[in-house]
């Protein structure tokens, strides 16, 4: 079978493979993500697009802080708010004391993360004491109230992963620290999570920040219930009437210290492989190239033109050359020439030393070539006759011309 039809069966039959497995995988994969991503375009249960939306399409302008911290999040207005959730935030001291200049002058931030903003709350302690971060709780179904009793009755979240509830480390500060030592330095309670609290504030300049223990809450999948919508309404209510920076940057996880503009290091692959479709593009992409080294860069020979066979000219010159001195009538040049090519003709074949005498050379002619001694004889005396008469005309040529073929054609 051709080479070329083989590698096309196996490279078809591979696609077919890559295409069966990807249509298996597409329909056996679920279908959300149920993993926490507290992103404000991400549509998954445990996304942020709901509650972006709500805030983006109500009256307040929105400002979304992408780069540029300490320039996007002006200090000199009042009246506005910030709003930071995610799951590990990345606020220095540098960060909150910018926070805290613009809260001061009159505007409240809310800040939702999974680990305690220490380096935010701490400005309010002296320095002969310290803030702990945040306790958890694990469960599955846990309760919310407030304390203002706007809502009197407790609202009620469970943690659901897939299509079954599971339980999940929600983040608390125990009531009776928060009672004991950190209201003595302003820190109020605003809502309960278990009878624990799970939201509190404190007061700054003429502003006031605000910190929510489970960013959760705030969620896809919590939000679109009317518990969700509920508890964030009520503790949105805390905020100001006036415009909303949106903080993207200190959502990431990670972060590069040697990033001026406060970026994530989030590399480019970290987002292809959190969309499906283009995580499996990206596979595709990697296997294609694969085949192409399999069978692209073995070594190939430059295809070799075809050639017409060599033919041998000399002949054909020797004929031409002779044909002119003929028609010329210079038979005594025809007849030296071939006496030439015939001296030459027994010293290549025979290795007979052409220059003795001639009674001698005709001898190991006759010995090596097996030709009989009348017709070597009749062969010489027809060249000496051509050759030195000055009476030779075409036929003595003709006839010498005849001698010597039969002589080519005879000799051993």
């Amino acid at each position: 079978m051709n080479r070329n039809i083989i590698i096309i069966i196996f490279v078809a039959v591979f696609v077919a493979a890559i295409s069966l497995f990807y249509y298996y995988a597409k329909q056996y994969s679920p279908k959300y993500s149920w993993t926490e991503s507290y992103k404000k375009g991400n549509d998954q249960p445990y996304g942020l697009k709901v509650f972006y939306d709500l805030l983006d399409n109500g009256e307040n302008e929105m400002t979304n802080i992408k780069r540029s911290f300490n320039e996007t999040l002006d200090t000199t207005v009042s009246n506005t708010n910030y709003i930071a959730l995610g799951d590990h935030l990345y606020i220095d001291s540098l960060r909150a004391i910018h926070i805290l200049k613009y809260v001061e002058n009159g505007n409240n931030a809310f800040i939702a993360s999974n680990s305690a903003p220490i380096e935010v709350t701490r400005m309010l302690l002296p320095h002969t004491d310290s803030i702990h971060g945040y306790h958890y709780t694990f469960d599955s179904i846990v309760s919310v109230s407030f304390k203002d009793k706007k809502v009197e009755e407790k609202l009620s979240f469970h943690y659901q992963y897939l299509k079954d509830t599971s339980s999940l480390y929600w983040s608390i500060y125990y009531k009776n620290y928060l009672s004991d030592t950190l209201s003595t330095y302003g820190f109020e309670p605003i809502s309960f999570l278990n009878d624990e609290v799970n939201c509190y504030s404190f007061n700054w300049g003429k502003g006031r920040v605000i910190v929510h223990s489970n960013p959760i809450l705030f969620t896809n999948y919590n939000i679109i219930q009317k518990n969700g919508f509920t508890n964030a309404s009520n503790i949105l209510s805390h905020l100001n009437s006036g415009p909303i920076f949106w903080d993207e940057t200190s959502q990431k996880p990670s972060f590069n210290p040697n990033n001026e503009e406060g970026l994530s290091s989030e590399n480019p692959l970290q987002f292809l492989f959190s969309h499906y479709t283009l995580r499996w593009a990206w596979y595709l992409f990697l296997i294609t190239i694969l085949v192409y080294l399999l069978f692209r860069t073995k070594r190939e020979q430059r295809i070799i033109p075809i050639l017409q066979k060599n033919t041998n000219t000399t002949i054909e010159y020797t004929k031409a050359v002779g044909v002119l001195y003929f028609q010329k009538g210079q038979h005594k040049l025809i007849a030296n020439e071939m006496y030439v090519l015939l001296m030459a003709h027994l010293r290549s074949r025979y290795g007979i030393i052409t220059t003795t005498e001639e009674p001698e050379l005709i001898s190991n002619i006759i010995t090596k070539s097996g030709i009989d001694e009348d017709t070597i004889n009749t062969l010489f005396d027809h060249f000496r006759k051509v050759r030195y008469s000055p009476m030779a005309n075409s036929k003595d040529l003709i006839n010498l011309h005849t001698v010597v073929e039969q002589y080519y054609k005879n000799c051993n």
